[in-house]
């Protein structure tokens, strides 16, 4: 207990800052990525894209955490649980934008035709979000095992698991940027074979703006997680990690962007509703009630004409030699008469 009353905050823990942040710059990122939560949420009501939105805003306010565990470490540069309070929400931030962008890939792909995705619907998010949930789960791990050990050999393997996860994330982006490109060839080389159904869609201007945006807002995304590979794998302490110019225009910046690129052609308001159209449908946990159909009737033939003229007509008589109590049947008369020939 004495010797943790007497070892300091600045003996026990590093300067995981080599110069203070700069206080303006962090508060213009905390300031616009506040404003974009509501406004995100309000769209997904709006337009009925409640996931979409719930996952971007959550994006969002990991952004928020972030800039303000930064503005914190002003004072109190050595400050662990701020400096994993940066880590996280700047880091994790990101995963969950990247999510919400892989959850309108397969609404597009629907728009066009549901033959032309390469891949099914349930394997694509399957294989995605499972990049994503992998990811999230080693960046976290890896934050807390390099800030919280004191060896340097600890600290070390916390910062590769660390720069594992985001690694794994850009590999995600890369499948997805991947799927996109083949998609868009597909869909030229088969352009006379698309669906009718949302040709107002993919004909429209808005429709095409929107896929422009959709993809700089991933190159944006793309271009921040190779940046904090780079400086994460280098180590908190190097130079690259240590610019604050850079972090905040290949991290902040890019991420900015890439939201409001998102949030000015919302998918929700360019897909109008085929979101709901294309979206998976859910499965019912209600068993439907088996209706007896009832049996058909044949109508009746005793009511029928033909059947009451066959009632009125007379019976007919076979003659058969065998059986003596029918009445001979009477010889045929000839037409012309025999005798008054001769």
């Amino acid at each position: 207990m004495d010797s943790s009353a007497d070892c300091t905050l600045t003996r026990c823990s590093p300067d995981f800052l080599a110069n203070k942040p700069s206080l303006a710059g962090n508060a213009v990122f905390i300031a616009l990525f506040a404003i974009l939560v509501p406004l995100a949420l309000g769209l997904g009501v709006r337009y009925k894209t409640s996931v979409f939105a719930t996952t971007i805003s959550t994006g969002l306010a990991l952004e928020v955490l972030g800039y303000v565990g930064r503005i914190l470490l002003y004072n109190n540069p050595t400050s662990r649980p701020d400096f994993i309070l940066f880590l996280v929400g700047t880091i994790l931030g990101s995963n969950f934008i990247c999510g919400a962008i892989f959850l309108v890939i397969p609404h597009i792909v629907a728009v066009y035709g549901d033959d032309f995705g390469s891949w099914r619907p349930v394997w694509y998010q399957f294989l995605l979000h499972g990049l994503t949930v992998v990811s999230a789960v080693l960046e976290l791990g890896g934050v807390l095992v390099s800030v919280m050990q004191d060896s340097g050999g600890g600290a070390n393997t916390g910062v590769h698991v660390l720069a594992t996860g985001i690694a794994i994330q850009l590999v995600a982006l890369a499948i997805f940027i991947g799927h996109a490109m083949l998609l868009a060839i597909t869909i030229r080389v088969r352009i006379h074979r698309l669906e009718t159904k949302f040709d107002w869609i993919y004909n429209s201007v808005s429709f095409k703006a929107f896929l422009l945006a959709f993809s700089f807002a991933t190159i944006l995304l793309t271009i921040r997680t190779a940046f904090r590979i780079i400086a994460i794998a280098e180590g908190y302490e190097s130079s690259i990690a240590q610019s604050e110019t850079l972090l905040l225009v290949l991290d902040g910046l890019m991420v900015l962007l890439a939201i409001l690129a998102l949030l000015v052609f919302f998918p929700g308001r360019i897909l109008g509703s085929s979101w709901s159209q294309t979206s998976a449908p859910k499965p019912s946990r209600t068993v439907p009630l088996r209706t007896q159909v009832p049996a058909y009737e044949l109508p009746s033939a005793r009511n029928t004409p033909t059947y009451k003229q066959m009632g009125n007509a007379p019976p007919i008589v076979m003659y058969t030699p065998r059986r003596t109590h029918y009445a001979e049947p009477l010889p045929q008369r000839n037409m012309v008469d025999s005798d008054s020939l001769w």
